[in-house]
């Protein structure tokens, strides 16, 4: 058992404090919020005119069709808390099962174009063959399947019951979803705020950031500023979403009854440790950045290809040592570097729990996001064919619902991935003796520690 534990914080109502470190958070996202509101009211009264214009000659449109607009924004709203709650019900339900049709899927896709491309005569197969290179995603995806199915069936077989679990999570604490909402609305808006501090504050910041003027040390410096504040502002807020999450997950899974506020007072108790990994984080999406620009300016295509090569590779090392950082963080009251220590550890010791998350499980929650791109293309073809009962405007608003499902699928997917490794987190923790009390159903326990067993034997 580690010395502190999430759980009797939650229990005694006493959270660790950092008034320090919030204080000097706030400076720095106050400072951006105000630089970033500026330089859009600086936009808005250099181009004050082509706004109001483009607004004038939207408005008749949008008031000739409000009550359309306002009852699709209604029906978008219903299909998206339906399709999520539909999402976890179905991860509850079906758990393995997704996988399975998952893999099938990922399996059909990666085959598709080399299968079409000799059946239809275009390519024969000595001259696909020859072309090797093209078979390689599918090769590589029929291989992770035999393998995660054969070798690795009993792991993935405990890896669905974990979905389950994480449907029955989804369902019971819906506070989960509300972190990851809100941080795809910050990260818009944060991207908005960025774009005007780089054309208005910034001397030719966005021609820098397009690569149409060169960096040079005078124009250099404040545009790392305006770079680096953006990034961590950005990858901090990603950061107190995710333990807030993962804080809810981790006390409902000790068998108490969490609030959101629950998970943000635990997270604000990490507070410290969560600035310094977001610092971390930012240094080495500097480095990414820097060898990717190194990379893409080298005369050789040999450079390139070993530039972003490098550059793929640090971000996966770093994503991987990283994988219970936040949980661990969060769980057991750590420093930043204790937890990416603790991570490196859990990752070394169930390295193959983390690939079958990160390829099976994966796949499987892809199931859930077609499920919300047909249910969104339905949705849009039966309120254009209500509206108007023509077949291209039905066609129409069909594209259009899908366009929109990409919100509500990000946000559900976002969370089950958090609660899952969360999930996982604790059950690894679980059967490493560390507590012995959890809200795991007795008939998934019993599924989850009988698979957990018979792969034991097979190592």
């Amino acid at each position: 058992m580690t010395q502190t534990d999430l759980y009797e914080y939650h229990e005694k109502q006493e959270y660790p404090s950092h008034k320090g470190a919030i204080a000097g958070l706030l400076v720095v996202f106050g400072a951006f919020v105000v630089v970033g509101v500026y330089s859009l009211m600086e936009l808005w009264s250099m181009y004050e005119s082509d706004i109001t214009s483009l607004i004038n000659m939207v408005s008749p449109l949008l008031a000739d069709n409000l009550w359309m607009v306002g009852a699709a924004l209604g029906v978008l709203l219903v299909l998206s808390i339906i399709l999520a709650l539909g999402a976890s019900v179905a991860a509850k339900r079906l758990g393995g099962t997704l996988i399975y049709i998952g893999a099938i899927i990922m399996n059909a896709l990666t085959w598709a174009v080399p299968l079409l491309l000799v059946l239809t005569g275009t390519v024969s197969p000595a001259a696909l063959i020859a072309s090797w290179p093209i078979l390689i995603p599918g090769i590589f995806t029929l291989f992770i399947t035999l393998l995660l199915f054969t070798v690795f069936k009993d792991r993935v077989r405990r890896a669905g019951e974990i979905i389950k679990l994480t449907g029955q999570v989804t369902l019971d604490e819906k506070g989960t979803f509300v972190p990851p909402f809100l941080t795809m609305i910050f990260t818009l808006v944060s991207a908005l705020f960025f774009a005007g501090i780089m054309l208005v504050v910034i001397p030719d910041g966005m021609n820098i950031l397009l690569g149409n003027v060169e960096l040079t040390l005078e124009n250099g410096w404040p545009f790392a500023i305006g770079v680096v504040v953006y990034l961590f502002v950005t990858i901090f807020f990603y950061n107190f979403a995710y333990s807030t999450t993962s804080a809810i997950t981790y006390i409902y899974m000790r068998g108490r009854d969490p609030t959101l506020g629950d998970g943000v007072k635990a997270s604000l108790g990490v507070i410290g440790a969560l600035i310094v990994l977001s610092i971390m984080s930012v240094i080495v999406t500097l480095v990414r950045l820097i060898i990717r620009a190194v990379a893409r300016r080298s005369p050789s295509a040999i450079g390139r290809g070993v530039g972003y090569a490098a550059e793929g590779a640090i971000g996966w090392v770093w994503a991987l040592v990283n994988y219970f950082t936040i949980p661990a963080m969060v769980a057991e009251d750590l420093s930043a570097t204790k937890g990416i220590k603790r991570s490196a550890g859990l990752v070394r010791r169930n390295f193959v729990d983390v690939i079958i998350k990160e390829t099976a499980v994966r796949w499987g929650f892809g199931v859930l996001a077609f499920m919300f791109f047909i249910g969104f293309a339905l949705g849009g073809a039966l309120f254009g064919w209500f509206y108007t009962q023509d077949i291209s405007i039905v066609i129409v608003f069909a594209f259009v619902f899908i366009a929109f499902a990409a919100i509500p699928s990000t946000i559900v997917l976002r969370t089950f991935d958090i609660v899952y490794v969360t999930l996982l987190y604790v059950f690894i923790r679980r059967k490493e003796g560390d507590y012995a009390k959890t809200a795991i159903p007795s008939s998934m326990g019993r599924e989850l520690e009988s698979a957990y067993n018979r792969a034991q034997h097979q190592e």
